[in-house]
């Protein structure tokens, strides 16, 4: 009998509907298990009463999370509080953070494209910060067989590049009406930068550090929404 067998005879053992968490095979295996053990067990022997109260032991709980289709407690070693985290990085900390960082790429595309053009990559961007781009896209040649990291050079910056693009003299101008100052802007991204590397080595964050990647997160989208008109 393997250890995840034996924890779900004791289950069934306690009244634990163990059919919730295991399929018809697995289900039917373990009654199998339980009517042999009782089949095999020796007669019990009549014991003086004892008074004191019985202690059961605790039955591990499976961490019942899905994700994307896929049944996270069923993996091997997974524990329930490592599910746990896992459930709160997808539906909440994953998403605010990508939606952030693309729509503030997508922002500065649409706003510099209209103000100055095609070539704005090249007449408005820092110098390091298109040098840290190109390094990163020619990076990409080590490994052909994966797709492209994106189509625009803007892609291949990091969130802490941006802004850098917002702030350069020759941007600022176009951002002023959005922003009203560069400091906006800057704090918002190092605020959820601050989370992103956590996130960026498969670290879960704290419960206090989601409510200030959503607060952030807010500040920007409500921005975005009041200043739609001077949006591109």
């Amino acid at each position: 009998m393997s250890t995840a067998e034996a924890v779900y005879t004791i289950a069934f053992e306690e009244g634990v509907d163990i059919s919730a968490y295991l399929s018809s095979e697995e289900t039917e295996r373990i009654r199998q298990l339980i009517a042999q053990l009782r089949a095999t067990a020796p007669p019990s022997s009549p014991k003086q009463e004892d008074s004191r109260p019985i202690k059961r032991r605790a039955v591990p709980k499976p961490a019942l999370v899905s994700i994307g289709g896929v049944n996270v407690e069923r993996l091997p070693g997974m524990t329930a509080a490592k599910a746990k985290e896992a459930k709160i990085m997808a539906e909440k900390v994953y998403p605010t953070i990508y939606v952030f960082e693309n729509s503030a790429r997508e922002l500065i595309t649409a706003v510099l494209g209209a103000a100055i053009g095609a070539e704005w990559w090249q007449e408005v961007v820092p110098r390091k910060v298109r040098e840290k781009a190109q390094k990163h896209k020619d990076g990409e040649a080590n490994d052909p067989w994966h797709g492209r990291r994106g189509s625009s050079m803007i892609d291949y910056t990091l969130l802490s590049d941006l802004p850098q693009i917002v702030g350069a003299n020759k941007a600022w101008p176009h951002f002023e009406p959005i922003f009203s100052r560069k400091s906006f802007f800057e704090e918002l991204v190092n605020d959820i930068n601050v989370s992103r590397r956590v996130v960026a080595h498969m670290n879960p964050v704290s419960s206090e550090d989601v409510k200030h990647i959503e607060a952030a997160f807010r500040k920007w989208s409500g921005t975005l929404k009041a200043k739609r008109n001077l949006i591109p």
